[in-house]
C-alpha cells in the first residue's frame, strides 16, 4: 500500500516514512480503516504527512488519525475511491493544516511540488 511506483530512485520511501518512528501505533491506526485499502487514499495521506514533517512539523499519531477521521466523515458524502492521489494530498492537507493551526505548512502543502531523488 507504500509502495510508490513513481519514485524510480526510492520506490519504498512511503514505506521508510511510515516505518521509521511509532509503527506498530500508526499501523493500528491507519490501516483500521477500510479506506485505506485505496492506494489512492494511502499514498495521498502519507504524502501529505511527509510533506508536513519536511516543513517542520513533528508528526504524531495524532495526525494519522486525525486524517482518518475526516476522510470517514467525507466519505459520507462523496465516494473516496474515486479521488487520485493529488486530490486526497490536498483535501487531507487542509484539513491537517486548520485542525493543528498549521497557516504556513498550509501554504506550503497548497505549493510544494514533491520531488523525491532529484
Amino acid at each position: 500500500m507504500t509502495y510508490d511506483e513513481t519514485n524510480e530512485t526510492n520506490p519504498y520511501w512511503l514505506t521508510d516514512f511510515f516505518c521509521r518512528k511509532d509503527f506498530s501505533a500508526r499501523a493500528v491506526v491507519f490501516f483500521s480503516s477500510n479506506f485505506t485499502s485505496n492506494r489512492n487514499i494511502t499514498k495521498g495521506i502519507i504524502r501529505t504527512l511527509v510533506k508536513l514533517e519536511e516543513s517542520g512539523v513533528a508528526i504524531k499519531r495524532d495526525h494519522f488519525v486525525q486524517a482518518n477521521k475526516y476522510l470517514n466523515v467525507v466519505g459520507g458524502a462523496m465516494i473516496l475511491d474515486m479521488l487520485t492521489t493529488e486530490e486526497v494530498e490536498e483535501m487531507v492537507g487542509k484539513h491537517l493544516a486548520k485542525s493543528f493551526d498549521l497557516i504556513k505548512s498550509s501554504n506550503l502543502i497548497n505549493t510544494y511540488v514533491y520531488k523525491r531523488g532529484v
